[in-house]
């Protein structure tokens, strides 16, 4: 008798190459490789700063920062100055009221408003403020709008009264009223969650920050959580609508504090100053050149950039998918790029 055959050769010809095939497949993994260009840096902090990161149209981002610098920066990686008629006071922050108005807010007190049809733009100083830091400023929508800050020697790492305040238009910039103060704590940062229409600023009183919170979109203010000891700089809302705040030391660790007790450190990167993404991507800015990657919002890898001194980095901002510009003191301006790598193992 003849044992019976199992494979007869037109199978063999096919099942063998789908086995080597589904074995490759298997045993490939696709890596991320960053790596950061430097497109721009000064000698040292006397240097001007970039603060904050606007896209302006579909090629051109506006770099914003210290003694009133307007960059552009374009896709095709040219930088050149921007002319508007500055006082040279430091703008530390920028955004748009729609797709037409930008609106920038500075030492001072002054605020700058930019019409992208007309070419025009406007300035203004807000009197009672002439002392003061516009440091951030949060769009509800496009009449109403709140800014916070302080002492404009606070922002100059000097010792003061802070005299910390939030204050709000409803008239696309022109007027506006005080909504929050107090003498002794300053006003760092201001969110809106359009999900829940509920606004919040991460307020300092020395050695501990709390967080406020708003039910009337920024006209009424109240206590709702403290966050820790030390200064926590910056914050927004996950998908479930709970904080998440950034802050740490500027020489010492970077931290993330949930909504619940729980603080994640990071030793090496000093403050955390800001965080953006991309998808799965996601990029935390801190101190000393040193930036924070993580490609699934959980695992995060330090990415030290050896620059002229230890600048800062201040903001991020993704171009395109796999692409982002971050730029900080000293005149910085970076390209970190991320690379899909597929290797075999």
């Amino acid at each position: 008798m003849f044992a019976p055959r199992l494979f007869n050769s037109n199978y063999l010809k096919l099942i063998v190459p789908l086995l080597w095939f589904f074995l490759f497949v298997f045993n490939s993994v696709v890596a991320q490789s960053v790596s950061v260009d430097i497109l721009q840096q000064g000698k040292s902090f006397d240097d001007s700063a970039y603060y904050d990161i606007l896209k302006v149209d579909q090629n051109n981002y506006w770099l914003v920062g210290k003694y009133g610098i307007i960059s552009n920066y374009n896709i095709n990686g040219t930088i050149s100055s921007v002319n508007y008629p500055s006082n040279h006071n430091d703008i530390y922050n920028i955004d748009r009221f729609d797709d037409n108005n930008i609106i920038a807010c500075a030492d001072k007190g002054c605020i700058y408003f930019y019409n992208s049809l007309t070419k025009n733009w406007k300035s203004k100083q807000i009197e009672g403020f002439e002392n003061s830091c516009f440091y951030n400023i949060v769009i509800i929508d496009k009449m109403s709008a709140l800014i916070c800050g302080g002492r404009s020697a606070i922002a100059h790492s000097k010792k003061a009264i802070p005299n910390g305040f939030i204050i709000k238009t409803t008239d696309g910039g022109q007027t506006w009223t005080k909504v929050y103060s107090s003498s002794f704590k300053m006003v760092w940062s201001l969110d809106y969650n359009f999900q829940t229409n509920k606004a919040s600023a991460l307020i300092y009183f020395p050695n501990h920050t709390t967080l406020y919170s708003s039910d009337d979109k920024g006209s009424s203010w109240n206590q709702t959580g403290r966050i820790g000891k030390g200064i926590y700089y910056d914050l927004e809302y996950d998908e479930d609508n709970k904080s998440v705040c950034y802050g740490g030391k500027i020489n010492g660790s970077g931290k993330l504090k949930y909504y619940s007790s729980n603080v994640r450190k990071f030793e090496k990167s000093g403050l955390i100053w800001s965080k953006t993404g991309s998808g799965n991507y996601e990029i935390m800015t801190a101190c000393n050149g040193n930036i924070l990657f993580s490609e699934n919002k959980e695992n995060w890898n330090l990415i030290h950039t050896e620059l002229a001194d230890r600048f800062s980095l201040y903001k991020a901002e993704f171009i395109n998918p796999s692409q982002a510009i971050i730029v900080g003191s000293g005149k910085t301006i970076l390209l970190l790029n991320i690379n899909q790598n597929l290797s075999c193992e």
